[in-house]
């Protein structure tokens, strides 16, 4: 479900910020402006910021999940920064971040609680896989990481659904 929040348009690879706000406002950046207004924009580094407060949405290994809930908006956007040296983001571990993958949900009744776990918890498993943390911090553009991510995604949901089959 989560690769089908990004496009080509929203991923960055090269991504490069001096610190965790300049990070959020980049992948903030990265998002359509056709559904978002700049206003809007203005308010979610708002809103990341107060969730980042509550405690890092860097959960190590090189991986943070920003994410909240906005209102006015109809269904979730993702963007996705990956950095090859690594940003200053507050983490679990202490370590770098090279994988940041941005998640605005809707507020209200759009999306549920255990659909937005269930898809940070996606981007989670998928991120944690070394072997693809490594193919895609040396991905030269957004369309290279992009197929990566959709050939990635696809193999996990044939696992799973081979694994509900096999407990039937």
């Amino acid at each position: 479900m989560f690769q089908h929040l990004l496009h080509e348009q929203s991923i960055r690879t090269h991504f490069e910020a001096p610190n965790r706000e300049a990070a959020l406002a980049e992948l903030i950046a990265l998002l359509p402006s056709r559904y978002l207004s700049s206003q809007q924009k203005g308010k979610i580094l708002d809103l990341l910021l107060q969730r980042e407060s509550l405690g890092t949405t860097a959960m190590g290994e090189g991986i943070a999940l920003p994410h909240c809930s906005i209102p006015d908006i109809a269904f979730p956007f993702a963007s996705l920064g990956i950095s090859r040296k690594g940003i200053y983001y507050p983490s679990l571990d202490g370590a770098p971040v090279y994988l940041l993958t941005l998640i605005l949900f809707p507020s209200g009744q759009g999306f549920t609680t255990f659909q937005r776990y269930r898809m940070l918890r996606e981007v989670e498993i998928l991120f944690r896989d070394r072997f693809l943390k490594e193919r895609l911090k040396i991905c030269e553009s957004p369309q290279e990481a992009y197929e990566i991510i959709l050939r990635e995604s696809s193999h996990i949901s044939e696992i799973k659904k081979l694994s509900n089959s096999s407990r039937a």
